[in-house]
């Protein structure tokens, strides 16, 4: 069972939880894809219960262990980096790492979180990831270098960068390009620290050395990619094929690839015949037009098309 984008709707994610625990008490599921963006209210204007999904997601793995899979997305990364997110005028990441900080829970979601994974491969021929296939990962050394991604290794080279500069100027540099009067202003409202004592309070810092990182771009653009509404469907074709292909070394051939990350009406839309493209709630229009598949994964599948009867709806039936 796949769902995605559920982004703080606590009423989306109890209908998907409670089905999948139907289901899986009847054998009709095995497993619970959450394909990333679990957090995050999509509107300033929605309830966020992003942390209340986030723990009760740690208790479902708890209690099924490995059946529930929760892949990252572009929501979930900027808590792993320090780095804040927004668009337009909603800023995203100050509420989750506020709410994160008072929950007494922060090094176990963050372990969580570090140990997200971004694709899932079924004997099927149908791969499930966040976004979509990735423009950047242009060569098979990119590709594994990407399903090889290794978050420490990375935050690891940005705290060798920071510790050879001249942090207190940092900070100073910082506030004034973020047009504020201090950076501890900064980092008690995006990191929801205590204060300069506080282990975490150069996390931003840290989170733009990473994003100076070479390579770094990769996973920005796997996570981030807004597939053939960036490049034209012909040549997301071509991407999503390369990707496919990629995916396939070492495993059963992959031939569709299941993402969710962009509005879309109707609750799915099959995008250059091998991406079947799901919205859940927050992304659907409307949002009770959301879906989740259930399919067989090891039923061979060749085109996005064929899992169009797997879809269905938790808005419109009841058990």
């Amino acid at each position: 069972m796949v769902v995605s984008d559920l982004h703080g709707d606590w009423d989306a994610y109890r209908r998907y939880r409670d089905r999948f625990v139907a289901l899986q008490a009847r054998g009709e599921a095995d497993w619970l894809i959450l394909a990333g963006d679990l957090i995050h209210a999509d509107s300033p204007a929605d309830p966020d219960d992003s942390l209340e999904m986030v723990t009760n997601v740690l208790a479902l793995q708890a209690t099924y262990g490995e059946a529930i899979i929760y892949l990252c997305g572009n929501h979930e990364l900027p808590h792993i980096y320090g780095f804040s997110l927004s668009k337009g005028e909603t800023e995203y990441t100050p509420g989750f790492e506020a709410t994160l900080s008072q929950s007494g829970r922060r090094a176990e979601i963050m372990g969580l979180f570090d140990g997200l994974p971004f694709f899932v491969r079924t004997a099927g021929g149908a791969s499930i990831t966040h976004a979509g296939a990735s423009r950047a990962a242009t060569t098979k050394r990119e590709a594994l270098k990407l399903f090889r991604w290794n978050h420490q290794e990375q935050l690891s080279i940005a705290e060798g960068l920071l510790a050879e500069e001249d942090v207190p100027g940092l900070r100073r540099a910082y506030a004034r390009l973020s047009q504020v009067e201090s950076y501890e202003a900064l980092a008690r409202r995006y990191l929801a620290v205590t204060g300069p004592d506080d282990p975490r309070y150069d996390d931003l810092l840290r989170g733009m050395f990473v994003m100076m990182i070479p390579g770094f771009d990769l996973l920005w653009e796997a996570l981030f990619t807004t597939c053939e509404r960036n490049e034209g469907e012909e040549a997301y074709e071509a991407t999503l094929i390369q990707m496919l292909a990629y995916l396939s070394e070492g495993f059963d051939e992959q031939r569709v690839l299941v993402a969710g990350h962009m509005k879309t009406p109707g609750g799915h839309q099959v995008v250059a015949g091998r991406h079947l493209r799901l919205a859940s709630a927050a992304h659907a229009r409307p949002r009770e037009a959301g879906l989740y598949l259930l399919f067989d994964v090891a039923r061979p599948v060749y085109q996005a098309a064929d899992l169009q009867t797997n879809l269905f709806s938790v808005y419109q039936l009841v058990d």
